[in-house]
């Protein structure tokens, strides 16, 4: 019964996801993907099969930390949907004008991202709430723990993810090891991986207290890897879906951000448990 919930659910986010791309403010030419997937298959099959990939994954993720966590159902679908659904939302700005229906970028471009994200940012949301509350395990008030978090720490993780990923991607920006908009717009590249690199410091620090070992390495592999890294790497797939010859570069692009993300996690947990040390 569970599965079949689990399943009905993540179909209809699939639909919706779809359908709320009817709202466009202009359409996607089709024509432009040349994709082996696209060719063979059809962009509205392609298209279809990406929701189920990521809707998944969410679904899979809200189910296993929610099974294993001390926090309410709701905490868990709260933070594990808006977790996915802050990638989603700006993980489509991301500056990379040759993947939109514009020729600069802009407001158009800004605002044309938006909408792109959105319903699938709502989905995911709604999601990860439907499987916490109708399918995973409901916790007595006796059995769900209080979060007690410190903002000094919190404050450290989304700095060190931030540096670290900005970084990261200075570097494969201008080694040229991705294709980027950097020379064109280096200022919206730049401040979008600020940006980008501070929400994904904030998704760690929303999804770690789902774990009961809050400061471990099992817990920054589950956390950075397995919640946050997947989904990343999930959403850049659809680029490659539907374009020929990007597989390579996303890549590169994905497990690169995950090894550094995880990274500076490891770094933070060390320094965390320094300050404790010389606290006591």
């Amino acid at each position: 019964m569970k599965k079949f919930k689990t399943a009905l659910f993540i179909l209809l986010a699939c639909i919706l996801a779809i359908l709320s791309k009817i709202i466009l403010p202009s359409e996607v030419n089709a024509q432009d993907f040349d994709s082996f997937l696209v060719t063979k298959l059809g962009f509205p099959i392609v298209a279809s099969l990406y929701f189920v990939m990521i809707y998944s994954h969410n679904a899979i993720v809200a189910a296993k930390f929610s099974e294993k966590s001390k926090l309410s159902n709701f905490q868990c679908g709260l933070r594990t949907g808006l977790s996915f659904g802050l990638i989603y939302l700006l993980g489509m700005e991301e500056v990379v004008v040759e993947s939109s229906p514009f020729s600069e970028w802009g407001l158009q471009f800004v605002g044309y991202q938006f909408v792109m994200g959105i319903g699938e940012a709502v989905m995911a949301l709604l999601l990860c709430f439907c499987i916490t509350r109708f399918v995973s395990p409901r916790k007595e008030k006796s059995e769900q723990k209080v979060v007690r978090t410190s903002v000094k720490n919190d404050a450290l993780a989304v700095i060190l993810i931030t540096v670290f990923f900005f970084i990261e991607r200075t570097i494969l920006y201008n080694t040229g090891l991705i294709s980027s908009d950097v020379k064109t717009y280096p200022l919206p590249t730049y401040v979008w991986t600020i940006i980008f690199g501070a929400a994904l410091g904030f998704c760690f620090c929303l999804l770690k207290p789902l774990i009961d070992e809050e400061k471990s390495i099992k817990m920054c592999a589950k956390v950075c890897v397995l919640a946050i890294g997947l989904c990343w790497i999930g959403f850049n797939l659809f680029i490659a879906f539907i374009f020929k010859d990007s597989l390579g570069d996303i890549l590169i692009r994905c497990i690169t951000d995950v090894i550094f993300v995880f990274s500076a996690a490891l770094l933070w947990i060390r320094m965390v448990k320094k300050d404790e040390k010389i606290s006591a």
